[in-house]
Parts: C-alpha cells; sequence; structure tokens
C-alpha cells in the first residue's frame, strides 16, 4: 500500500508487504499460537480480502487543536505527538469525505480529546462522538445542531467525558446531544442499529464473508445461543434459521439496541457471562469474546450447554489457550479458518469449529496433565520441581520446603525454580510470607497479566515429579511470549509442534486472497503502557 505517512503511522505496520505475504505472515502467528498445545489441528488456509484500501468504516482517533490547524491521527512514537493524517488510505470514503469540514469545525472546539466517527455502508450516514474534557462540549447541543446543518451526512452527535489522564482515546458514557440516537448498519441482509460507542465489524462487507463463515459452522441448530453477543450481530443473524435463540451482553446499550430490532423468539439478556444462568441444552454456543478470550469457568459451563460451539476470535493467543480449556471439558477442535478482517496489520480473525468428543485431562499415558481442572499444570504425582512466576525480585535461597532459584526477570516478577523436599503449599505460603505470591493470585497484578498476557490462572507448572519431566504448558509458555520474554531453554520450554501448513495458495475473493493494531507483544516491565488510539477493533469490554 502506497502510504506518505508509513512508517511514522504505526497503524500498518504490514503496509510495506504485498498482500499475499501480509496473509503469509498472518497465518504464521496463527499456527505459533496453535502449536503451543499438539492436540489442536492445523488451521485452513486464510480467506483474504478483496478490499485492502479504504476499508475501515470507523476511526477512533485523538486530535490536537492548534492555533490554525487540527490534527487528527495516531500517536507518535512518543506517545504524545498527534500524527496528522487525515488522508489515511485505509479508511472508507465517507469517513475521509466527511474530515475536512469536521476538522475545520474543530477548530473551535478546544476541549475536544479525540473522534469516534462511523459511517455507515448502508447509508451513507455518519455518527460522531465527541471525547470532551469535562464531558462538556464547547457551544453544547447548539453547536452540535449547527455542525448538523453544515454536515449534512453527519446525522448524529454525541458527547463523551474524556480520560482526564489522557491515556485512553475514547471517552466514558456517550450521550447524544443532536440528530438521531442510532445508526442503522447492514451486514447482508441483516439490519442493525448501532448506538454511539457500540463494537461493531470495521468493514460490513468483508463481515459478510465472515458471518457466512458462522453460519456454515452453525449448520442446521434449531437452537442457538449467543455470548459477548455485542448488538446482537450473530443471534441476528440467525434469527431466520433456528427457532430459539438467546443472546447474552453485558453493554447495556448493545443489549438496547439488539432488543430493538429482534423478533419473538430472539431473547436478549443484559448481563456478564461469567453470571449469567443459562438454560440450555442449546444445539449450537456461538461466542465471540472480547480479545482477552473467556475465562475457565465460563468456557467451562459452555461446554456443558452444547454438543457443539463455534468460537469467533480476534486474538490468537487466547484463542488457542481456550480450545485447550475447551478441550479438557469436552469440546474438541474440528476446524479452525483463519480470515482477514484488517489489511495492512498482523491482526487475524478466526472461526472455530467445535465438537463433543473425549475430555483431554491427561496424556503421556497419563503422566502429564492440564491445569484445567483446579490443579497445576505438569507431572503427575507428588511435586519435586515447580516452575513459578512469582512477584517481585525473589532471591535464591531457602524458602520453606523448597530450594529456590530465580531463572529470569519478567515484567516486574522473577520465573523461578522450586526444588521441593516437601509440600508445595508450604513453600508457596513461605514465599508469601515475603510478599512473592504466584503471578495470577496476586489482586495487585492479577488484572495486567491477563490484559497483557492471557494469563487466566495462577503462573505454577510441575516441571518433575519422580521420574516424570513435564515441558511447560502451552497457555503458560505464551503468557512469557506476550511479555517479550523467553527465558527457558528449548529443553525446559519444551519442543513446539511443528507448523503444519496445508500448502497452496490463500483463499481469497476476487484475486490472490487474502485487525487493527499492532501484533501481540508487551512491555518487558510491569504495568499497562500508554494507550495510542487507533482505527482498530478496540475489543475492550466496553463493545
Amino acid at each position: 500500500m502506497d502510504c506518505r505517512h508509513h512508517p511514522r503511522c504505526p497503524g500498518c505496520p504490514l503496509a510495506d508487504l504485498p498482500y499475499a505475504a501480509q496473509l503469509e505472515r498472518k497465518e504464521a502467528r496463527l499456527r505459533a499460537a496453535l502449536g503451543h498445545f499438539p492436540h489442536l489441528p492445523a488451521p485452513e488456509p486464510i480467506v483474504g480480502s478483496a478490499w485492502t484500501e479504504a476499508y475501515r468504516h470507523r476511526l477512533k482517533l485523538p486530535i490536537h487543536v492548534g492555533a490554525r490547524h487540527v490534527s487528527i491521527g495516531l500517536y507518535a512514537a512518543d506517545g504524545r505527538t498527534v500524527l496528522d493524517t487525515p488522508d489515511c488510505p485505509v479508511l472508507a470514503d465517507g469517513l475521509r469525505a466527511a474530515l475536512p469540514g469536521l476538522l475545520e469545525w474543530l477548530q473551535a472546539r478546544k476541549g475536544v480529546h479525540s473522534v469516534d466517527l462511523r459511517v455507515s455502508r448502508a447509508t451513507g450516514q455518519l455518527q460522531l462522538v465527541l471525547a470532551c474534557r469535562g464531558g462538556e462540549l464547547d457551544g453544547g447541543p447548539r453547536a452540535a445542531r449547527a455542525l448538523l446543518r453544515e454536515q449534512p451526512a453527519i446525522v448524529s452527535v454525541a458527547v463523551s467525558r474524556a480520560d482526564p489522564d489522557g491515556k485512553r482515546v475514547m471517552g466514558a458514557r456517550p450521550r447524544v446531544v443532536a440528530g438521531t440516537h442510532t445508526l442503522e448498519e447492514a451486514i447482508g441482509t441483516t439490519r442493525y442499529d448501532l448506538l454511539p460507542g457500540s463494537f461493531f465489524q470495521i468493514d460490513p462487507r468483508q463481515a459478510e464473508v465472515l458471518h457466512g463463515l458462522v453460519r456454515d459452522a452453525v449448520g442446521d441448530a434449531r437452537s442457538a445461543l449467543d455470548l459477548y453477543a455485542g448488538v446482537g450481530a450473530y443471534a441476528l443473524m440467525l434469527a431466520d434459521r433456528c427457532e430459539r435463540v438467546l443472546a447474552v451482553e453485558e453493554v447495556p446499550h448493545a443489549v438496547k439496541a439488539a432488543q430493538k430490532r429482534a423478533p419473538k423468539h430472539v431473547r436478549i439478556l443484559e448481563g456478564r457471562v461469567e453470571d449469567t444462568r443459562l438454560d440450555g441444552p442449546f444445539d449450537v454456543v456461538v461466542l465471540n469474546p472480547s480479545r482477552r478470550g473467556s475465562d475457565p469457568k465460563s468456557l467451562a459451563r459452555i461446554a456443558k450447554l452444547a454438543a457443539r460451539a463455534v468460537y469467533v476470535s480476534c486474538g490468537p493467543e487466547t484463542l488457542a489457550r481456550d480450545l485447550d480449556t475447551l478441550a479438557a471439558h469436552g469440546l474438541r477442535t474440528t476446524r479452525i479458518q483463519p480470515i482477514d478482517l484488517f489489511p495492512q496489520t498482523a491482526e487475524v480473525e478466526s472461526v472455530v469449529t467445535l465438537e463433543r468428543g473425549p475430555a483431554l485431562q491427561k496424556w503421556a499415558n497419563g503422566t502429564v496433565q492440564g491445569p484445567w481442572r483446579g490443579k497445576p499444570s505438569g507431572a503427575v504425582g507428588r511435586p519435586d520441581e515447580v516452575l513459578a512466576l512469582l512477584v517481585g525480585s525473589v532471591r535464591a535461597g531457602r524458602y520453606g520446603t523448597a530450594e529456590v532459584a530465580p531463572i529470569a526477570s519478567v515484567a516486574s516478577h522473577t520465573l523461578c525454580r522450586l526444588t521441593l523436599d516437601g509440600p508445595l503449599d508450604d513453600a508457596l505460603a513461605a514465599l508469601a510470607r515475603r510478599s512473592h505470591r504466584v503471578a495470577g493470585q496476586d489482586p495487585r497484578t492479577a488484572r495486567f497479566f491477563a490484559e497483557k498476557a492471557g494469563l487466566v490462572r495462577p503462573f505454577l507448572h510441575v516441571s518433575r515429579a519422580g521420574a516424570v519431566r513435564a515441558p511447560l504448558h502451552g497457555d503458560l509458555r505464551l503468557v512469557l511470549e506476550a511479555l517479550g520474554s523467553t527465558p527457558m531453554s528449548e529443553a525446559q520450554a519444551g519442543p513446539k509442534k511443528p507448523s503444519r501448513g496445508r500448502g497452496g495458495p490463500p483463499r481469497g475473493r476476487g484475486g490472490r486472497g487474502g485487525r487493527g493494531g499492532p501484533s501481540r507483544g508487551g512491555p518487558s516491565r510491569g504495568g499497562p503502557s500508554r494507550g495510542r488510539g487507533g482505527r482498530g477493533r478496540g475489543r475492550g469490554r466496553g463493545r
């Protein structure tokens, strides 16, 4: 892609690669994540996009109001300077056409921190959300109504409260101050109502291909459960083929939008998947969590509700972890179909089909076990050697029933080898008394590890029990990779499954075949990094 802002703008890190090479990079990322779990099948060739430019129908970007000019774009490498990229080539034509007039209007709105602008492919209309310092727009509703008169394509203006620290690009609690409350959009023949700030696929055209993959995976199911449902993307799509659909979403405005469009046999519940009562069984469960994936308890419940599941994921690493969890509860992966929704980036979406099968709890003739039944992963039996990631800088020495040897520093924690001559719990209690709790259990850092590294259980692994040695479980290897740490030798970490590409050219639509943000990674030290904003999917729980 020819872009005058690349590579200074970090939004399209693969822009200098031919599209076929971009697809190979995405496939490699997915294969690498899956390769940590040898029981998972190799993915199918990626389905590419026919639209590699002008495909983003929503932008979420900070602005800088200067004396004579308003800049809009991602933050530069310093995390403070707003790049000026209104002519970004991946923005849809409707966005690029609206920006000059909008930026001129913003010249007098110095309290605006960022802009969330969406264009509907179905109607061509635009929905605007302005994150304002203090939660108030300069000029108030009167100024917003004046903008609607000047820019007829903009039909809705909402105002949210900007992050007072300036770290988050998007604001909180948007409220409409002028125009309509919803924007109509469509994927195929299914219509949706989008309230300000609602999550929706960035390119409705390629989303139609994605929906086709989900529809095929659902098959002839007559009842469906849609979890992490958003505005009802899959629940409403399945309404014409299923006799009963139940959808669960925790964001109130998304629930209201879905309920507005739902026919009588489609029920939309407001609540967290973790807490909502789900009365099954269902023929199929569709789950589409955020980039962080689901959690072990929810996945254990999901596995009991249906004999088939369809998992839609935008995070290959958390996807692989969750597929391993579902396998432990008897839902086995049968097909993994990647699809490109975000050309020019390293992001890759996947549609995974799972069917009821034997639960995978132990392997290697019953001598090695997974972590999803309440025990540490690793060798079965009385533990002699344990790998643990512990809070703080841990010194070598005796702690209770263990000799502790530090291996490496990882995100303000210490990866240690515990050689035991007594109960593991006694050693962990002694370490906790020195403020060295296990990562994943310490409330001070649990959220950081869950969000930045996908750690959803204590970082404990039995590497040796008697004569049995067990390589580090796949989910913990992914944690270390996400934090930019590779302190274990191949022998300690265990061999990875070789990549098993299926060969053949990538499958695409109308050509060679063949999301957004930088590829997965993380800081080498603890603490969340400064948000850069982005045109990408932004799939936190504020969907």
